[in-house]
């Protein structure tokens, strides 16, 4: 490192995609800092003990850990293979439909032959869809950017209850309706956490972010926790370094695992910001945010569902009209949900795609909705309310608060086509030595996509370190 560094790299932010990326320059020998401001690592992959019970905050499963999934390559990358205990459901995922169920199988044979079963007319459609899904690769995705997964359905299928119940988890994974959502997600979260997913960390999902945050400090970096930067300082075109604590801690480069708006909008003087750029940021769509319950159950309920599969509740077939309610705020008619039950089958999460509101209607309402959402779950869960010891939510703003990600935006940027790969808010921006990493770049979503993310960004820079 030169002299006129402080650090090497600067990483704002512990997401999954920050710690990735702050693993593999690390690795690569550069003097490293991550500054997180919570406490803990991980954004939204976190947990949290409260009443006694022990919930998964946002993230409730993960993907991508098959053989040659994203994770599992990046975890023997940096020699944590076999060091993250986790165990896959099977199925991953059942989707509860008014008339049939649908369970995500790890056998892909055996999934597509349940829809096969539920849907005879559709039956080689069926087959030439998943075959799609599991054989697309590389420059297959690339005109898949341009179209919604509305009109790739469209292409292979004419059964509206079909296509409603292959989007409905891509909805509740994504935030945002199918009509606009672009393919290339759509398909990405299929192969990566529906087609292999449903692995679960044996200790919650804090387990992963605390294991990449050991791995990071072993190999020489350092983290600042609890620790929030106020201010990216920058001249011309290149950034020079981060305010913390009232200090100025120079870098050569930068990198944000943090809402992008943030970043350039609050962190970096506004006299810097070009205003076409301020008025890209100002017009991008963020993703829904969600309605979480954490439930604490007593230990005589045999009702909850057996497993811990992710139970998709589907109500009705209209997604446009679910949709539509999420999108305009219509908070308590919002009838769709995620339900988890836990191994120990002591506590619940319970989600479902909300708009941010405001804080002052989230502070009025949020008891209120607590206590109905719970009477929804019955629906699936009969006398769930009268096993229920303790009872919790995060709401839009808690994310918000959480994460400081825009109107507690669950997926960073709504994706669709219009949304994809934009200019200066991909892994480049603006700033010749400023990055970004995370679900903020326009790219992927999910898990296995910001940690696809930390590598790649980790690597761009690598290669301009050692070529400089």
């Amino acid at each position: 490192m030169s002299k006129k560094y402080d650090y090497d790299v600067v990483i704002i932010g512990a997401g999954i995609s920050g710690l990735v990326c702050g693993c593999y320059l690390a690795r690569a020998g550069m003097k490293t800092l991550i500054v997180e401001k919570n406490a803990n690592p991980g954004g939204y992959c976190t947990s949290f003990k409260r009443g006694g019970f022990y919930f998964d905050a946002c993230a409730h499963s993960m993907g991508s850990l098959g053989e040659d999934g994203n994770i599992t390559k990046v975890l023997r990358e940096l020699d944590l293979d076999g060091r993250l205990n986790v165990e896959r459901q099977d199925p991953s995922d059942i989707i509860i439909a008014p008339d049939r169920k649908i369970h995500f199988w790890n056998d892909l044979n055996r999934t597509v032959k349940e829809f096969q079963d539920g849907f005879p007319a559709e039956s080689s459609n069926i087959e030439s869809f998943f075959d799609f899904l599991k054989n697309c690769h590389g420059t297959d995705y690339i005109p898949l950017r341009k179209i919604t997964f509305q009109s790739l359905l469209d292409k292979y299928f004419s059964d509206n209850k079909l296509k409603t119940v292959l989007s409905f988890p891509i909805m509740g994974n994504t935030g945002f309706p199918v009509l606009e959502l672009s393919a290339f997600t759509a398909v990405t979260v299929y192969k990566e956490f529906l087609l292999d997913g449903g692995y679960c960390s044996v200790g919650g999902m804090q387990e992963f972010p605390d294991l990449l945050l050991n791995k990071f400090k072993e190999m020489g970096g350092e983290v600042s926790l609890a620790s929030t930067v106020k201010e990216i300082r920058s001249k011309g075109n290149i950034v020079e370094g981060i305010v913390l604590k009232g200090d100025f801690i120079s870098a050569k480069y930068v990198v944000s695992n943090a809402d992008a708006r943030e970043t350039f909008l609050d962190m970096i003087e506004s006299d810097a910001i070009p205003d076409d750029f301020s008025n890209v940021l100002d017009n991008l769509v963020p993703s829904l945010s969600m309605f979480i319950l954490y439930l604490g159950i007593d230990g005589d309920f045999d009702g909850l569902p057996v497993g811990s599969s992710s139970l998709w509740f589907l109500p009705h077939y209209d997604m446009d009209d679910m949709m539509a309610k999420a999108k305009k705020g219509d908070i308590d008619n919002l009838d769709w949900f995620l339900l988890k039950v836990s191994e120990d089958r002591k506590s619940v999460l319970r989600f479902v795609n909300s708009p941010y509101m405001n804080k002052d209607y989230w502070k009025a309402n949020k008891s209120r909705l607590i206590d109905l959402f719970i009477k929804k779950t019955e629906q699936l869960v009969p006398n769930l309310s009268k096993h229920i010891v303790f009872k919790d939510a995060a709401t839009p703003n808690t994310l918000s608060r959480w994460t400081n990600n825009y109107m507690g935006a669950a997926y960073g940027w709504a994706s669709i086509p219009s949304q994809s790969f934009v200019e200066g808010l991909s892994k480049r921006t603006i700033f010749s030595n400023l990055y970004l990493t995370g679900h903020w770049t326009t790219r992927f979503q999910g898990i296995p996509g910001v940690v696809y993310l930390g590598r790649d960004t980790a690597n761009t820079i690598i290669f301009n370190w050692t070529k400089e």
